[in-house]
């Protein structure tokens, strides 16, 4: 939470007082805690982790739900070692399976199994609800818009950077 300059030295907002820093401080904050709080509810009613969740969502997505390991990381903005850790432990579950990929024999790709659909179509109804209760409140349609909007925006910027950087 920031804190007026006027205010103890012990209590300083170190992130700063322009309504950007303010915006930046409000954002990561609040970002992590609603990841917190969707992670803990998922986990406890259906057993998967966030990322496990979004693994399951981007395979639900992909044509004939699958996609090429690199194709899978990038997507999950994940390192090749960190997915293929994750993969292990849900093909493990029943969830997913490894393959090789059917036009390059050299690639593997992750497919989604019927236990995985079975899994992610319940996941996927107990997260729409956590997502009803812990964010649309705070939100009307119009503000929606403009939050998706500088989501957007931000993501443009983002990328953009990382690109001039490459």
């Amino acid at each position: 939470m920031s804190i007026d300059p006027g205010q103890s030295a012990a209590r300083r907002d170190l992130t700063g007082y322009s309504p950007k820093a303010k915006a930046w401080r409000a954002f990561f904050e609040t970002s992590a805690v609603i990841s917190d709080r969707m992670e803990k509810r998922l986990h406890t009613t259906t057993g998967l982790k966030l990322s496990d969740y979004n693994l399951l969502l981007i395979l639900t997505e992909a044509e004939d739900h699958q996609l090429r390991m690199g194709e899978l990381a990038e997507r999950m903005v994940f390192s090749p070692s960190r997915l293929s850790y994750q993969v292990k432990s849900l093909a493990a579950r029943g969830l997913i399976e490894r393959c090789i990929h059917e036009q390059d024999k050299r690639g593997m790709t992750a497919r989604l199994t019927a236990e995985g659909r079975r899994v992610f179509a319940a996941a996927s109804r107990v997260h729409a609800e956590h997502i009803r209760q812990l964010f649309h409140p705070a939100l009307d349609d119009e503000e929606a818009d403009v939050l998706r909007r500088i989501c957007e925006s931000i993501h443009h910027t983002v990328v953009t950077v990382d690109d001039d950087l490459a």
